[in-house]
């Protein structure tokens, strides 16, 4: 399909991983891929147990460097579909193009971080360009706290230079990133036997979107607005089960509750209405798209949590930090710390909550985790049992002062696009700080084509900003090539 807009092999290589599932957790097919790759074009390769795949090239005949640079990308997507309309681990994705735009239809296009691949596999079969020696580093499970790279075996690992094809935006040089956590609350509520009216609750159409690079924009939170639409009738009510998001850093566009009614359940929905025609008229800018349904049953006898822990959780939903924290002090417009609820869900008459957590500073990262440690050490007591832990800590990158592969970076942008660059930090994790860990003396910086609405079933690629990319990637290669 994408033979139209094909160049150089980038596209083509694109729909070809596009044809392969490569779901978080789900990376055995694209890594074997990758492994026939090499094999087909006798490139040397590695592959890890967990799936990581490194591919290494030697320098090309005409290089005066004896400098080794990686490219490094991540081979997992996050998988977010309409309305439950495609299997990931068994379906490739439907690509359309709509003008300058490459999109998937009904899901998340996989530009974040499939742009890497393919722009590394354009490289390393194309044997007419000028480089330095070469590595790829594709990693797995990036998406679910780069555990990729933290079990990487980077001992064989030669490279002087990293360029990190993680990065969405055009014109936008990355040279430092946030650290960060995952964290997971664990609750067990007391369940009972209760007769009732069931009543369905579904919060939907919020915009949603990446937790370090769209929290800036302050997008509302369903599961956060699920917390206000039902408290106030909380005394009423007995939670069964509530669902919001499947991934820590991701911002929750769709939250569903069943709730049950022992009271009034006309009057319940009353109430319900009114809080939803002032949420509806809080978000009007904001979330124009925000959608409430409500829905009532039959009355029946259904297991439910008590209404004291019921009340408990939406208490928790209304008092948890979630959101920006803090703003860079350093850095005009660049969020320092903040924190996400991705994840609440009802499991086997069990409550689970994730957050993604991030900050620049280890310091303010240790200090919104003690946050949630204390909240729910405060709320959740009685019968209640909590567990709060803590999984896929990750380092900030920090800001290298000396770097020739910024320089050479930003002298190549500036010669083919006549304007400088724009060098800054991110807000959001990058693999780049665990490779650090790994390899002190890398120099690093993170590129890549314009990428929108990452996270969601709106992402967009670029077409003609990855064709442009891709040749200033070309022009980075053959500058590091003549450095002695």
């Amino acid at each position: 399909m994408l033979e139209q807009i094909d160049y150089k092999t980038i596209f083509h290589y694109f729909e070809e991983i596009s044809k392969v599932p490569r779901g978080s957790y789900h990376n055995e097919k694209i890594s074997d891929y990758l492994v026939q790759f090499a094999k087909e074009r006798g490139i040397a390769y590695r592959q890890e147990e967990c799936g990581n795949v490194i591919f290494r090239k030697p320098a090309s005949a005409d290089c005066r460097s004896g400098k080794t640079v990686m490219m490094q990308g991540h081979m997992d997507m996050v998988c977010v579909c309409e309305d439950d309309s495609h299997d990931f681990e068994t379906e490739g994705l439907n690509l359309q193009i709509h003008g300058d735009w490459l999109e998937a239809e009904k899901t998340t296009l996989g530009g974040d971080d499939g742009i890497a691949l393919a722009y590394i596999l354009a490289v390393f079969a194309d044997d007419t360009l000028t480089h330095p020696a070469l590595e790829a580093v594709i990693t797995v499970d990036e998406e679910v706290g780069m555990e990729g790279a933290s079990v990487l075996d980077a001992s064989d690992l030669k490279a002087d230079y990293l360029i990190n094809i993680d990065n969405e935006e055009e014109g936008v040089l990355l040279v430092s990133c946030a650290g960060g956590a995952s964290v997971d609350v664990f609750l067990e509520g007391t369940l009972e036997k209760q007769k009732g009216t069931p009543v369905e609750v579904c919060l939907s159409g919020l915009c949603g979107g990446h937790s370090g690079t769209e929290i800036a924009k302050h997008p509302a939170n369903a599961s956060i607005l699920m917390g206000r639409l039902l408290q106030g009738v909380q005394e009423e009510i007995y939670l069964q089960t509530i669902t919001g998001g499947d991934k820590d850093n991701v911002i929750t566009g769709k939250t569903s509750a069943t709730i049950l009614c022992t009271g009034d359940v006309s009057a319940l929905c009353d109430r319900l209405q009114q809080r939803k025609e002032q949420l509806c008229q809080e978000f009007v800018a904001a979330e124009p798209n925000l959608s409430i349904e409500i829905v009532s049953g039959e009355k029946k006898e259904m297991e439910v949590f008590s209404n004291a822990f019921t009340k408990q959780l939406l208490d928790y939903l209304n008092l948890t930090i979630t959101g920006v924290q803090v703003m860079s002090a350093q850095v005009p417009g660049m969020v320092e710390s903040s924190l996400n609820l991705g994840i609440v869900k009802t499991e086997l008459g069990k409550i689970h909550l994730a957050y993604s957590v991030r900050s620049q500073k280890e310091t303010y990262k240790d200090h919104m985790i003690s946050q949630i440690k204390a909240l729910v050490s405060h709320i959740f007591v009685g019968e209640t049992k909590a567990e709060v832990v803590v999984r896929g800590e990750y380092p900030a990158w920090d800001y290298k002062e000396d770097s020739v592969l910024r320089e050479v970076m930003t002298s190549c942008y500036e010669k083919r696009f006549e304007e400088s660059p724009c060098v800054e930090g991110i807000h959001a994790g990058l693999e780049c700080g665990i490779l650090l860990q790994k390899l002190p003396n890398l120099d690093i910086v993170s590129m890549g084509p314009e990428i929108q609405d990452i996270h969601t079933v709106k992402e967009k690629l670029s077409i003609s900003s990855a064709k442009r990319n891709y040749d200033y990637l070309l022009d980075v290669l053959a500058a590091l090539a003549e450095l002695v």
